[in-house]
């Protein structure tokens, strides 16, 4: 992959303090290209997995006892997963 940088842009500027690699290195990274495509087909069935679910309506990780589970989810109805992020 390659990327050009503006001149004088400064990555380490957008890389958190504790991070051990830089924006263009993650994305340089032969691994974490991979994780950008599919490896499940329309159709198949999805790797499962648990995820805690969290109260934040006070604006505190607050825990509910409830855990999210993709396949149990799935048997219900169709789920639609959405992955983000933003600093």
């Amino acid at each position: 992959m390659a990327n050009k940088l503006p001149e004088g842009f400064n990555w380490q500027a957008f890389t958190p303090d504790d991070s051990p690699l830089t924006p263009l290195e993650v994305l340089a990274d032969e691994q974490h290209q991979n994780l950008a495509t599919a490896s499940v087909a329309e159709g198949e069935v999805a790797y499962n997995f648990r995820s805690p679910i969290y109260d934040y309506s006070t604006g505190a990780e607050k825990s509910t006892g409830i855990e999210f589970d993709l396949l149990e989810a799935a048997k219900e109805k169709p789920v639609a997963l959405i992955f983000g992020s933003y600093t």
